[in-house]
């Protein structure tokens, strides 16, 4: 977010390049290094000599290039899609998870990695035991009458702006 907001203010931006970094501003629009200290630092000297020579595009021209990449709508979107794939993936049971930690991450690591699973797995069952799922408040439906709150209107992509198409979920 703050990558965004500051190349939104026409700011040159230097990240580097982890994380999904690269993926949030094109490659004219950041300057993206290793993780390096060298390589952070040689990126700021590249921002600093761009404002020198007066190559940066003006921030009004940074600005309106960043406004079109993202929306509010879009970013919920977005976020809605990972949610709904992360909600999809089939959960595996604890053996297969074990399993998976030690074939994956060595046998060694694999099997300290195991071992703190079981302690949080042991750990998450005490507290189950303490606060027992049938004492905690179920969270209120807030969809409203009907699901009435769930419904969404957008605008259409055919015809005039006045025109609204009803979408249900």
């Amino acid at each position: 977010m703050a990558i965004v907001e500051a190349a939104s203010c026409g700011l040159q931006v230097v990240s580097t390049r982890v994380g999904g970094i690269p993926e949030v501003l094109p490659e004219n629009l950041i300057i993206l290094c290793e993780p390096s200290v060298k390589s952070l630092c040689d990126g700021l000297e590249k921002a600093v000599a761009q404002i020198r020579s007066g190559t940066l595009p003006t921030p009004e021209t940074i600005h309106n290039k960043v406004k079109t990449f993202y929306t509010w709508r879009n970013v919920a979107e977005r976020t809605a899609k990972v949610y709904d794939r992360v909600a999809d993936e089939v959960v595996l049971p604890m053996d297969k998870r074990l399993d998976r930690l030690i074939s994956h991450c060595g046998s060694v690591t694999g099997c300290i990695f195991a071992l703190f699973a079981v302690l949080s797995f042991l750990f998450l069952v005490f507290l189950r035991w303490m606060t027992p799922d049938s004492i905690i408040d179920v969270a209120v439906d807030a969809t409203g009458p009907r699901g009435a709150w769930t419904q969404q209107y957008f605008p259409s992509k055919k015809g005039s702006e006045k025109e609204e198409m009803f979408v249900g979920k």
